[in-house]
């Protein structure tokens, strides 16, 4: 007698929030991991990351020379999805159609929160292109959500904000001068907002003088350091004569210039 065997597919469990699986919130989702060595009580300093134009969280976690020396230093990683592959400005008169990308931030923090304990006190938000320029929109709209802001070749698109509702904040930007997608002192080829006038608007902001009262170098960059600010808090705007790129490495130090400030 011949036995017809019926094959069935078993499907694997979908990886769960953390170990490789998206983390859902309302208006979409985000990637997350946390340090390997982690005890599962410690707090959790976080690094957001937010991923260029057309790219993705999953893209971002593929690039383990970013991802693994800010699990190295024992932070939590997470990287949200812009919806349609961009992100949209935030504010009054300002605002694009489409998601509203202050509340998705905020439902992607509050769900970190609730599944990992972070240390508030110890929270950086990064960005590359289009990214960057929502941790320009982040920091103006939903400043309190981030200890500092590490936008990098990406800033304010279409106008600049009259004010940001946030207040003052602690932002190192990161600018090739030779950058030919977003203009560093000039109006860039996508409508985008000169990196110059934006560092004016945020100095201003932040109550401090026109000149910076200090400078760093670093292997692939230089920096201006504007740290005597009335506000109390610091900007950095730091420059390279490249264009439009984001070292893995940079995240990194931009969270360990995160963990040196005192505000």
């Amino acid at each position: 007698m011949t036995v017809f065997m019926v094959p069935f597919a078993v499907s694997a469990a979908e990886p769960v929030c953390g170990a490789g699986g998206k983390c859902t919130v309302p208006g979409g989702y985000y990637l997350a991991e946390a340090p390997p060595d982690w005890d599962r009580k410690a707090l959790l300093p976080l690094v957001v990351f937010f991923h260029g134009w057309n790219a993705s969280p999953e893209g971002t976690f593929h690039n383990r020379s970013m991802v693994k020396p800010v699990l190295d230093r024992g932070a939590l990683f997470v990287a949200p999805y812009a919806r349609i592959g961009y992100w949209r400005q935030m504010g009054a008169g300002r605002a694009e159609e489409g998601r509203d990308e202050a509340a998705f931030i905020r439902a992607v923090m509050a769900d970190v929160a609730k599944r990992w304990p972070v240390d508030d006190r110890r929270t950086l938000a990064a960005g590359f292109s289009r990214g960057a320029s929502m941790v320009w929109n982040v920091a103006c709209y939903t400043g309190d959500l981030f200890t500092a802001y590490l936008p990098i070749a990406g800033g304010f698109w279409s106008s600049m904000p009259e004010d940001c509702p946030s207040g003052p904040v602690n932002m190192r930007h990161i600018h090739g001068l030779s950058d030919k997608v977003v203009a560093y002192d000039r109006i860039g080829r996508y409508n985008s907002m000169p990196i110059t006038d934006g560092m004016t608007f945020l100095r201003k902001l932040d109550g401090c003088g026109a000149k910076p009262d200090g400078s760093i170098s670093l292997p692939k960059y230089q920096c201006d350091i504007w740290s005597d600010c009335g506000s109390g808090r610091e900007l950095q705007l730091c420059t390279h004569p490249g264009g439009h790129s984001i070292p893995g490495e940079w995240v990194a130090q931009g969270y360990d210039w995160m963990t040196g400030l005192s505000n």
